[in-house]
C-alpha cells in the first residue's frame, strides 16, 4: 500500500481558489489546491482507485463550496482535520442527526449562506457543549433538535468565520463571513481595493484588532507603531490634537504633513471618531501614492469608516472614563527663603555688590511664614495651577442591513478637564454611513459626519499661562482673605508685575466653537463588458467661531493694599474680540473600473478617473473695547477703538488619473499608475505636473522549485519607482505682494498710496519627489510568522523657498523659488509572530525604521535660523552651535584659553576656538547633530488566556537632540524659577566636578554662560509605554439573560513609563528648542466597558 502524505504548514483562515479542470484526476486538483491555499490533503492511494475524473471551473472561489463541488458524487468524501483535508470512502450516508431525538426536544430549521446569498452545504450545525449536530443540506437548509431554547447553536464552517446564534433566535437565516488571513487581506488602495498578496507598492496597514476599544481621543493616535510612520505627540489639551505625523522623513522645508482621505475625501484627521474607524492604509512610496499626485510627496493616509453588515442588526456602546496628569514638570527650588538666597548667592557669583534680597527681607520672611501666611505664603504654584483632569467617552453605535440597504449610525459624546486650570473641551459627534443596492446594476451610498467642539482656554493663552506659572515664586499669594486676587510685597526682578496665574486662568473668555460636517455621496453603474462607472461627490465645511474678552482685573498688595492692573494682553485694556475662520472645499470624481482575464493566467485590472476640487477659506473679525465692566460681553457694548477685518482666498485643483494591474499566473505582477494635475497655487504655463509610477512584483513561493518548501505560506519581492509631487505653499506667490495703505506727501498734502512689498517669481513650480522602493514580504510557519523589509530612497527636487535680497532693495521680502534638493534614504524591518499552547495565545510583533536626512543641494546658499542651520550635506535645521569644552577651573586656565568674555570668571562654561582666531565668536559655531530623528522603533507584546487579555505597545526614538533652554533649563530666566540640580550639582570652589557651571542669573551672564553652545543640547532619545491594557469578556450565559450579546470591561494606561537619558523635560516635546510654554503632555488612566446588544 503506498500511502501518499502531502502536507504543509497551512494557514487555517480562509483560502478562495480559482481552478479550471476537464477530467482531471484527483490527484492533480489536490495539487492545485494545495498550490493555491497551502491545506494539505492526507489519503490512501487504494482509496482513490475508484474516484471519477473531475470536471470543474471556479473563480476566486471559498475552499469550502470548491471541496463539496469536487467530491460530489464520488466514492470517497473528506473531513477536516485542523490544517489538513483527510479523504476517506464514502461510507452509507449517516443520518443526519448524531443523536436520538427526546420527545421534550425543540426542532429548529433555517438556512446557511454565504454573504452573497450563495447556500453553503456541508455546515456544521451543533449545540455548543454536546455532540448533537447536523451538516446543512446541497442548498444550505438544516434542521437540528435542541433541548430547549436556552442553547446555543455553534455553525462552523472551512473558510468562514465561526458564529453562535441563541436558539432563542427569531430567525435562522444564517449568513457566515470569509475570515481573512495574511494571505488574503484585502487593503485598501488610491480608488479602490487590493488583496495584499497582490500588492506591489509600499503599503502599510493598522492592526485594527489591537486598537479593538482602546480609550483614544484623537485618530492620530492610531498611528502609532505603524512602520515607516513616526508620530510625536507633543501635547494633550483638550480639543486639540497637536501630534506631529511623518512618513519616511522629511522631504521639504514646507509643509511636510501627510495627505489624509476619509472615504477618499480630503479631510482632517481630527475631525475622525477613533470608534468610527474600520480601516487604516498608509501609502508610504510612489508606486501606491502616485496615483494622488501633487499632493502625495508626504505620503497618504487612507481612512475608510464602518458601515452597516447585510442581517444583521446590532447595537454597540462604547464608555471609558479616567484621569489625565502632566508628565513632566520642572523640579523647581520651591521654599521661598532658598529661591532668595541662592538668587543672591548667583547675583554675587556674578560679582554685583547689590543683590535682589536684603538680609533683612529674608529675615522678615523667615519669622513672618510662621505668623502670617497671607502675607508671607509658601505656595506650589505647580500644585495649584496643574491638577488631575477628568475625562469620559460615550460612543453608541447602531448598524443593519439587507441584500438591498445597509446603515450604520454612530454617536459620540467627549468630555475632557485640561491638566492645567482653565482648558476643558467638549466634543460632539455624529457619522451615518449608508450604502443602497437599488437594482443588480446601480448602487448609491452616503457618508456624513458632523462634529462640534466647545473649547475653553485661558483668554492670554496657554503659553502666557504656562510661562506665568513658572515665574510665579512660592512667596507669590493667591487670594487676599476677602477673595480679590493678591500681589507680593517683594519685588522679582524680570517679572516685577506679577500676573496672578489665577486670575490669567480664571477670568475673562477664550472660547472656540468648531463645527465640521463632511457630506460624501456617490453612484456606481455597472456597464456592459464588465465595466464600472462611479461619481463621487463631497463638501466639506467648516466654521469656526472664537469669542474673547479680556477683563479688567487688579491684584493688589498683600501689605499696603496697592492695585495693580493684569496686562492680560499686553496693555490691559479691556474688550471682546470675535474671530470667525471658515472653510469650504468641495470635490467631485469620476471612475472606470474595468477587470478581465485572458485564458487562464492572464488577468488584466484597469482605472481611470477625473477629479475636480476646490478650496476656499474666509475669515472675519471685529473687535471693541472701553467696557464699563467684566462681564458683559456683546460686541455693540463697548464704547471705544473699534475694528473689522477680514479676509479670503479660493485655489482649485484638476486632475487626470489611471492605474493598470497585470496578474501572470498568481506570479509575476505589474502596475502602473499616474496623475496629471493642474493647480491654481502657480502661474499659467506652470500648472500642470505628471507623476508617475511602476512597480513590479514577483510570488516566489509560486514558482516550481519552492513546492517542497513546506514552511514557506508566501514569499515576495517587489520593487518600484515614480514621482510625486508638493504644492504646500501659499497663495498667489507668483504674483508681487502690493500693499495698501503706503501714503506719500504731494506737497503739503498726504495722498493715499501703495506699494510693492514682497517680490516673487512667476517661474515657480511643482516640488518633484522620486522615490525607488525594494521589498521583500514573507509569510511562514503556518502563518505564524511574517516579515517584512524594505529599503528606500526618496528624493526631493525643485523644494520651494523665500530667497535674501540685497539690502540696498529695502525692506522687501524675497520671493520663493525653487532652490533645493533633500534626500531620506532608509531601510525599513518589521517581523511578527502569533502563537498558541492550548488556550493561551499570544503574538509578538515590532518595527525599526531607519531614515536618513540630508540636504543634497541649496544651489550654493545657506538658510540661518536662529541656532539652526540649512547646508548642503547635512540633515534639515542641523543645530549650529560653539562648541562648550567644559567648566573652567581657576583663573590661570581663563588666562591661558582663549579670550572667552572680559566677564569670564571659574566656574563659566569653556568654548572652544574652531576657527583659530583665539577669541569665542559666532565664527566658531559648528554643526551639532539634528531634531530629525534618524532610528525609530516600536514593539507590541498581545497575550490572551480564554477571556483575559492584555495589549501593551511600545514606541522608542533613537538619538535626536533637543536643544532645552529658558524655563526649566537655565536658572533665573529673566524673573523664572530655578530647578533643584542649580542647588545641588552646580560649580563651586568647593564643587569643581559639578555639571553644571557655576550658578548665575541669564540676564547677568548672558554672553558667557548662556550663549548658544552644545552645552544646552541634549539627546531626547527615549523608549516609553505609550499604551497598555487589559480586557476581561464576560461570560455569555451571565449577559445573555439581561439581553446583552457580549461584554467586555477594561482598563487602560497610557504613556505610564518612559526611560530616556533626557532629565526634566519630556522627550516628546517640541525638539527645536524645548521649554514649558507648550501645554504639557499627559498620561492617562481609564477604565471602561464595551457592550454589544
Amino acid at each position: 500500500m503506498l500511502t501518499a502524505l502531502l502536507q504543509v504548514h497551512a494557514s487555517s483562515y480562509a483560502q478562495r481558489i480559482t481552478l479550471n479542470a476537464k477530467d482531471a484526476s484527483l490527484q492533480k486538483v489536490f495539487k492545485t489546491i494545495r498550490q493555491q491555499s497551502q491545506y494539505g490533503f492526507y489519503y490512501d492511494e487504494s482509496v482513490l482507485k475508484e474516484a471519477k475524473p473531475v470536471t470543474i471551473n471556479v473563480n476566486d472561489e471559498p475552499i469550502g463550496p470548491v471541496l463539496d463541488k469536487i467530491f460530489r458524487d464520488q466514492p470517497v468524501t473528506y473531513v477536516i482535520q485542523q490544517n489538513t483535508i483527510v479523504v476517506k470512502r464514502r461510507d452509507a450516508e449517516p443520518a443526519q442527526e448524531l443523536r436520538p431525538v427526546s420527545p421534550a426536544d425543540i426542532t429548529i430549521s433555517g438556512k446557511v449562506t454565504d454573504a452573497n446569498n450563495i447556500p453553503l452545504p456541508g455546515v456544521s450545525v451543533s449545540v455548543k457543549g454536546t455532540t448533537r449536530g447536523v451538516m446543512t443540506k446541497p442548498d444550505g437548509t438544516f434542521s437540528l433538535a435542541v433541548p430547549d431554547t436556552k442553547q446555543t447553536l455553534v455553525f462552523s464552517y472551512i473558510g468562514f468565520e465561526t458564529k453562535e446564534v441563541p436558539a432563542s433566535a427569531s430567525s435562522f437565516n444564517i449568513i457566515l463571513t470569509e475570515t481573512r488571513s495574511a494571505l488574503n487581506e484585502v487593503v485598501v488602495v488610491g480608488y479602490g481595493v487590493q488583496k495584499k498578496v497582490n500588492l506591489t507598492g509600499a503599503i502599510s496597514t493598522v492592526d485594527m484588532k489591537k486598537q479593538e476599544n482602546a480609550p483614544l481621543t484623537n485618530a492620530s493616535q492610531l498611528l502609532q507603531g505603524v512602520e515607516g510612520v513616526y508620530v510625536n505627540q507633543a501635547g494633550g489639551q483638550p480639543g486639540r490634537d497637536v501630534a506631529t505625523v511623518r512618513i519616511r522623513g522629511v522631504g521639504t522645508l514646507n509643509n511636510s504633513n501627510p495627505l489624509v482621505l476619509v472615504n477618499g475625501i480630503e479631510f482632517a484627521l481630527e475631525n475622525v471618531n477613533p470608534a468610527d474607524i474600520e480601516s487604516v492604509s498608509v501609502l508610504k512610496d510612489a508606486a501606491s501614492a502616485s496615483i494622488y499626485g501633487s499632493r502625495a510627496a508626504n505620503g497618504v493616509i487612507l481612512i475608510t469608516t464602518k458601515g452597516g453588515k447585510k442581517d444583521k442588526f446590532s447595537v454597540d456602546y462604547d464608555y471609558y472614563t479616567g484621569n489625565q496628569y502632566v508628565n513632566y514638570l520642572p523640579d523647581f527650588v520651591k521654599d521661598p527663603i532658598q529661591f532668595m538666597e541662592l538668587r543672591n548667592q548667583a547675583q554675587k557669583n556674578e560679582g554685583k555688590a547689590v543683590v535682589d534680597y536684603s538680609d533683612a527681607l529674608i529675615a522678615e520672611y523667615k519669622a513672618g511664614m510662621l505668623t502670617d501666611k497671607n502675607v508671607y505664603p509658601n505656595n506650589d504654584w505647580l500644585d495649584i495651577m496643574f491638577n488631575p483632569g477628568n475625562m469620559q467617552n460615550h460612543d453608541v453605535r447602531f448598524s443593519a442591513g439587507t441584500d438591498k440597504l445597509t446603515y450604520a449610525l454612530s454617536l459620540n459624546y467627549l468630555s475632557q478637564d485640561g491638566v492645567l486650570r482653565g482648558t476643558n473641551s467638549k466634543r460632539y459627534a455624529l457619522t451615518y454611513n449608508t450604502t443602497a443596492q437599488v437594482s443588480s446594476r446601480l448602487k448609491i451610498g452616503a457618508y456624513l459626519n458632523a462634529s462640534y467642539k466647545d473649547i475653553n482656554e485661558p483668554v492670554a493663552g496657554v503659553a502666557n499661562l504656562m510661562e506665568m506659572t513658572f515665574k510665579a515664586q512660592a512667596f507669590h499669594p493667591t487670594y487676599l482673605p476677602d477673595g480679590r486676587y493678591a500681589n507680593t510685597f517683594i519685588r522679582t526682578p524680570g517679572h516685577n508685575i506679577f500676573r496672578n496665574p489665577l486670575a490669567l486662568a480664571d477670568e475673562g473668555k477664550n472660547n472656540s466653537k468648531i463645527q465640521q460636517v463632511l457630506l460624501n455621496i456617490f453612484a456606481e453603474y455597472k456597464l456592459p463588458f464588465n465595466i464600472t462607472y462611479k461619481i463621487n461627490g463631497a463638501v466639506n465645511k467648516g466654521d469656526n467661531f472664537i469669542s474673547q474678552f479680556v477683563p479688567e482685573i487688579y491684584t493688589y498688595q498683600v501689605k499696603t493694599g496697592e492695585t495693580q492692573l493684569i496686562p492680560y494682553d499686553g496693555q490691559g485694556q479691556r474688550g471682546t474680540r470675535q474671530t470667525n475662520p471658515g472653510s469650504l472645499n468641495t470635490t467631485l470624481f469620476n471612475t472606470l473600473n474595468w477587470e478581465g482575464n485572458i485564458g487562464d493566467k492572464h488577468n488584466l485590472k484597469a482605472l481611470a478617473g477625473y477629479s475636480r476640487e476646490s478650496f476656499s477659506n474666509r475669515s472675519f473679525f471685529a473687535r471693541n473695547e472701553g467696557y464699563l465692566g467684566n462681564t458683559l460681553y456683546e460686541l455693540n457694548a463697548g464704547s471705544s477703538n473699534p475694528a473689522v477685518g477680514g479676509t479670503s482666498a479660493s485655489s482649485k485643483l484638476s486632475s487626470f488619473f489611471g492605474r493598470l494591474n497585470y496578474i501572470f499566473n498568481e506570479k509575476y505582477l505589474a502596475e502602473a499608475n499616474f496623475r496629471y494635475d493642474g493647480s491654481s497655487r502657480f502661474a499659467q504655463g506652470r500648472q500642470w505636473g505628471f507623476f508617475p509610477s511602476f512597480s513590479l512584483g514577483w510570488r516566489i513561493n509560486k514558482e516550481a522549485f519552492m513546492q517542497n518548501i513546506h514552511w514557506i505560506d508566501d514569499l515576495k519581492l517587489r520593487g518600484s519607482v515614480g514621482q510625486l509631487g508638493n504644492q504646500n505653499i501659499d497663495l498667489f506667490r507668483y504674483v508681487n505682494l502690493v500693499t495698501l495703505g503706503r501714503d506719500y506727501p504731494f506737497g503739503t498734502t498726504v495722498s493715499s498710496g501703495a506699494a510693492v512689498t514682497a517680490y516673487n517669481d512667476p517661474t515657480i513650480t511643482w516640488e518633484t519627489t522620486t522615490i525607488t522602493n525594494i521589498g521583500l514580504d514573507a509569510t511562514l510557519f503556518n502563518s505564524t510568522l511574517n516579515f517584512t523589509a524594505e529599503v528606500f530612497k526618496k528624493r526631493t527636487t525643485d523644494i520651494l523657498n523665500a530667497v535674501t535680497i540685497p539690502d540696498q532693495i529695502g525692506a522687501l521680502t524675497g520671493p520663493i523659488q525653487n532652490i533645493g534638493t533633500v534626500d531620506n534614504t532608509g531601510v525599513e524591518l518589521n517581523l511578527g509572530y502569533n502563537g498558541k499552547i492550548k488556550e493561551f495565545q499570544f503574538g509578538i510583533s515590532g518595527g525599526i525604521t531607519y531614515v536618513k536626512n540630508k540636504v543634497v543641494d541649496l544651489k550654493g546658499g545657506v538658510i540661518y535660523n536662529g541656532r539652526n542651520i540649512i547646508t548642503e550635506g547635512y540633515p534639515i535645521n542641523s543645530y549650529y552651535l560653539i562648541n562648550a569644552a567644559g567648566i573652567f577651573q581657576n583663573t590661570a586656565e581663563i588666562a591661558s584659553s582663549p579670550f572667552q568674555n572680559i566677564n569670564t570668571k571659574p566656574g563659566y562654561l569653556k568654548y572652544k576656538d574652531v576657527n583659530g582666531d583665539n577669541a569665542i565668536s559666532e565664527a566658531d559655531r559648528t554643526i551639532q547633530g539634528s531634531n530629525i530623528p534618524k532610528l525609530t522603533y516600536q514593539f507590541n507584546v498581545n497575550l490572551s488566556y480564554k477571556r483575559l487579555s492584555l495589549n501593551t505597545f511600545f514606541q522608542g526614538v533613537g538619538t535626536v537632540y533637543t536643544y532645552t533652554e529658558n524655563i526649566g533649563a537655565q536658572p533665573f530666566w529673566f524673573g523664572t524659577s530655578v530647578t533643584k540640580e542649580w542647588v545641588t550639582d552646580s560649580w563651586t570652589p568647593t564643587n569643581t566636578g559639578a555639571r553644571l557651571p557655576i550658578v548665575t542669573t541669564v540676564e547677568g551672564s548672558q554672553t558667557e554662560n548662556y550663549r548658544s553652545s552644545t552645552f544646552w543640547l541634549k539627546n531626547a532619545a527615549y523608549l516609553r509605554m505609550k499604551n497598555i491594557q487589559l480586557n476581561y469578556a464576560l461570560p455569555e450565559r451571565w449577559v445573555n439573560k439581561i439581553g446583552i450579546k457580549k461584554a467586555k470591561i477594561f482598563a487602560n494606561g497610557q504613556n505610564l513609563l518612559t526611560f530616556t537619558p533626557l532629565k526634566g523635560f519630556d522627550p516628546e516635546k517640541n525638539l527645536t528648542g524645548s521649554t514649558f510654554y507648550e501645554f504639557p503632555t499627559v498620561k492617562t488612566f481609564t477604565a471602561g466597558i464595551n457592550v454589544s446588544l
